[in-house]
């Protein structure tokens, strides 16, 4: 059954949202990708949108009115069988976290008094919770970042963070899919393609409740991986997540 309590609220004539308590968590997330998979048939569902701790859903509100679909969903999350076992992966990422790509490590460096080498270190040691996607489509909020690199993001964000920056923001860390402004610190850059429309099974390559882990790589390895990804030949390693 569900394991937390949740709360259902109305925010428009076809779309509610669903907040579980507001804690940023592996936990709560599991729980949560866990229910959207098992609602996800549903007939009534137009759209679902996943956060760290709410589901917002759009449904078919002319087929079926606010109070029966809540029933609906409360009895699906009652159902949620907690023992069930799901396979997770850890995705091998490459990272080259040169000063030509990491644009921001020397200042983020003096900001947090750590060195260049420890920050690429501690970054890619870490194994990364793929919590969800948001901000711009593609974008990956991971958790687990190493306490020792939190920062504040910045005070004033960046007209434009080039596709495949990996960046630092607050608490997290993440990968920028396309071009777009930021405000977190850009420590390095992966040459893969995160976000492609037009995919049969998905657009991006990982799927939220996945892991990721950063795989330094030097500035040539980055040439040949870039060439592969942009014609489609490269196959990003993965394993099963074993906690």
């Amino acid at each position: 059954m569900g394991s937390y309590k949740i709360q259902f609220s109305r925010i428009g004539s076809s779309t509610l949202i669903i907040n579980w308590p507001q804690i940023i968590s592996i936990e709560i997330s599991e729980n949560i990708n866990q229910f959207i998979d098992h609602i996800k048939a549903n007939l009534y569902l137009e759209e679902v949108r996943a956060g760290y701790c709410s589901v917002l859903i759009i449904y078919k509100s002319r087929e079926i009115n606010y109070e029966d679909f809540c029933k609906i969903l409360f009895k699906c999350y009652l159902d949620l069988n907690d023992s069930i076992s799901i396979k997770k992966y850890v995705w091998e990422i490459p990272v080259c976290y040169d000063d030509s790509y990491g644009i921001d490590l020397e200042e983020y460096s003096e900001k947090i008094s750590i060195s260049k080498q420890e920050i690429i270190s501690l970054h890619s040691k870490k194994t990364y919770y793929l919590h969800m996607y948001g901000f711009i489509p593609g974008f990956m909020y991971l958790g687990g970042l190493d306490k020792k690199l939190f920062i504040r993001r910045k005070d004033k964000p960046s007209r434009n963070i080039i596709k495949g920056s990996v960046a630092i923001g607050g608490s997290q860390t993440g990968i920028y899919p396309s071009d777009s402004p930021g405000g977190w610190y850009v420590i390095g850059n992966s040459p893969l393609n995160f976000f492609e429309l037009g995919k049969k099974k998905s657009p991006v390559i990982v799927p939220a409740g996945d892991f990721i882990k950063f795989l330094y790589i030097s500035k040539s390895e980055f040439k040949k991986i870039e060439v592969f990804s942009k014609e489609g030949k490269y196959i990003i390693n993965k394993r099963i997540y074993n906690d």
